[in-house]
């Protein structure tokens, strides 16, 4: 059941997806019978990523010698898979390359996520799992849940990440749950599910940052599958950790490398030169995707202080002393929030001309600069294309007959892409074109001029355009703004929830948080024919605290009990108040002798913690009731009835124990 905080996020409508086309690759790449066609007629919906498949199918990467120039060809000769990592990682980047969380990185993000989906496929080969590719998706997707809380908070996450450490994932999420009822794992994991991956992974999502180390051996896809991430991870942090960065675990790292060599049973040169190619790869992977990729770690260096068993100092130079590629890609960075250029005239506009006489083309940029505009020309349509995917102009003014890519070609390529419907397309056409000009509204042209044009009447276009533009602006940050007005609210009502479902003393959920947890279980308990028992917890002789040493250390025992019942419990194994000194564990899929297990843990730890306060300097002890739904077990609170029979038991027997519910099948023979 998906929790209602994570559907008042959905409700805001900002959570990150991938845009149309990366979307639908992912949906038919899910199914086994998926064919090429489909693949290829769903790139072909976008020129850019269509253009980018083929540069890859003739570039040295794909090991091909015959020139590609069809989608189909360029699926067969990559494979559906690498087709479908193009298509999902170019879209996400380029629908999420810049947004307005000032504290969130968005080019380290992608080169971390890009890092940790290329070290996942390695790493999977090597485990040999059995599904790689799909390994890279995951590993790309991962941390997605931080997108989206920068993407639909953006002020109020940008404020936690100025507080906290980011190196340290366990306090990240623990102050994102504090701040959002929720964490960016939990998030990433139900986005996963909602995008139709297979549960393993969304389950994967949710525990790689956690340790301790899973034995693969062991336990089955779900813990290969997060070692592959949790060591994809790890990989992904060092190949991108700066030297000069003094928060930076470096004998961590170390010690998590160690555990990775052996897992993956390689000697340390081999396993050093496998993280090298791994870089390289990622290197590669960067300029597809025009993804940042800043000078990489050196593994061979890493290797030394690894055998040396030292602690690298900030100042040792780790990072490879090759420069980074000159011609790596480099994010396009706006001068604003709202990407218009610093400098010049505010109400300019980024206007992108085209056109391939060189002539007409100096003529356009001279009387669009004049005007108070911020030009950038092309001289064709495919450069312009291309130009306008990197910088996102608000207005392209371009001619109509151009060879290759014509205005009309253009215009329809960019009306296909998110960013391009909502740029101003102004046609220049030739007086003997006028006649076709419905084909060119039909294309998707807002408005055109006839060439040679008249500046003034150019410059009255452009500024009917420019009104246009505005209300556009105006209308989505009326939308934005309603948007916040939700999410706060949302948050506003999670926390009033919270604040419902807690108990103020002892900060644990409180009884009504117990019944409906309780209820939850007990359906899926019926449902799935699975196992559901319930602890219940008294501390012995609590009223002769309270009566000796007063409330205020009644109540401190109350909280210290609390604390160690919270550290105790386990993952499926929830705490709660309910009142007074009585406190129940709801253990979900747990039988009667599991059950009976984890209350003697608990009431060893209780036990064995000294609580100090005042006059008071003791330990206390609890007695515990374990009751197990059964076939005689017909509603819960005859669950609860049966756990709170078997706490008397254990008082009967001298408190401090341990005590097991009498079926009913058994109470009522004994009658």
């Amino acid at each position: 059941m998906i929790p209602t905080t994570f559907e008042e996020l959905r409700l805001t409508g900002r959570l990150p997806s991938p845009p149309g086309v990366g979307l639908r690759i992912l949906k038919i790449t899910q199914r086994e019978d998926c064919s090429a066609q489909e693949i290829g007629e769903a790139i072909m919906a976008d020129a850019a990523l269509t253009g980018t498949l083929l540069r890859i199918a003739n570039s040295a990467m794909s090991g091909g010698v015959r020139p590609i120039t069809t989608v189909a060809e360029a699926t067969m000769r990559l494979g559906v898979r690498t087709v479908r990592n193009v298509g999902l990682g170019l879209s996400l980047v380029s629908a999420y390359r810049i947004g307005k969380c000032e504290r969130f990185d968005y080019d380290r993000y992608w080169s971390v996520s890009l890092a940790r989906a290329v070290a996942a496929q390695r790493i999977s080969e090597k485990l040999r799992y059995s599904a790689p590719a799909e390994a890279y998706v995951v590993g790309l997707l991962s941390d997605i849940g931080r997108l989206a809380l920068a993407t639909v908070y953006p002020t109020e996450f940008s404020t936690l990440l100025a507080s906290c450490d980011t190196h340290d994932q366990s306090a990240l999420r623990v102050s994102e749950r504090e701040r959002f009822e929720i964490d960016h794992g939990e998030i990433g994991s139900y986005l996963l599910e909602e995008w139709g991956l297979p549960q393993v992974y969304s389950q994967a999502v949710t525990t790689y940052e956690n340790p301790p180390q899973i034995n693969v051996a062991s336990n089955g896809e779900l813990a290969l599958v997060t070692n592959i991430l949790r060591f994809a991870a790890l990989f992904a942090n060092v190949c991108t950790a700066s030297s000069a960065d003094p928060r930076i675990p470096w004998s961590r790292y170390i010690e998590e490398l160690e555990v990775m060599r052996i897992t993956l049973r390689l000697e340390p040169g081999a396993f050093f030169e496998f993280l090298n190619g791994i870089t390289r790869e990622w290197l590669e992977w960067g300029k597809v995707m025009h993804v940042p990729t800043p000078t990489p770690a050196d593994f061979a260096k890493i290797a030394e202080l690894a055998q040396r068993a030292t602690v690298p100092d900030p100042s040792t130079a780790i990072v490879a002393d090759q420069p980074a590629p000159t011609d790596a890609p480099k994010s396009h960075v706006p001068a604003g929030a709202d990407g218009h250029v610093a400098s010049g005239d505010r109400r300019g506009l980024r206007i992108l001309a085209v056109d391939d006489d060189p002539m007409s083309l100096k003529l356009l940029e001279r009387h669009l600069v004049r005007a108070g505009h911020h030009v950038q020309c092309a001289s064709d349509g495919n450069e312009a294309l291309q130009i306008a995917l990197d910088t996102n102009p608000q207005v392209v003014v371009a001619d109509w007959m151009m060879p290759s890519l014509d205005g009309i070609e253009l215009c329809k390529a960019l009306r296909r892409i998110e960013s391009g419907r909502d740029m101003f397309f102004l046609l220049l056409t030739g007086r003997g074109e006028e006649d076709r000009i419905v084909e060119a509204f039909d294309a998707g042209v807002d408005d055109y001029v006839v060439k040679p044009f008249i500046p003034k009447l150019l410059i009255a276009r452009i500024k009917g355009g420019q009104r246009v533009i505005e209300l556009k602006e105006k209308v989505e940050r009326d939308r934005q703004t309603m948007m916040n007005q939700v999410a706060e609210l949302g948050l506003l009502t999670r926390k009033l929830r919270t604040a419902a479902m807690t108990d103020m003393l002892t900060e644990l959920p409180n009884r009504r948080h117990a019944m409906r947890r309780l209820e939850q279980e007990w359906e899926a308990s019926v449902r799935q024919d699975k196992p559901l028992s319930v602890i219940m917890i008294d501390i012995d002789h609590f009223k002769q605290v309270n009566d000796s040493h007063g409330h205020d250390v009644g109540d401190v025992v109350l909280k210290e009990t609390a604390n160690t019942l919270r550290n105790t419990t386990r993952q499926g194994e929830d705490t709660a108040r309910l009142g007074g000194e009585e406190f129940i564990v709801v253990c979900a899929n747990t039988n009667l002798d599991q059950g009976m297990a984890c209350a003697e843990r608990i009431r060893a730890a209780v036990e064995s913690h000294t609580i100090q306060c005042g006059t008071f300097h003791k330990n206390v002890t609890i007695s515990l009731g374990v009751a197990q739904r059964g076939p005689g077990t017909t509603s819960v609170s005859e669950l609860i009835k049966s756990a709170d029979e078997a706490v008397y038991l254990a008082k009967d027997a001298g408190r401090n124990v341990v005590r097991a519910a009498v079926p009913p099948s058994a109470r009522s023979k004994s009658a």
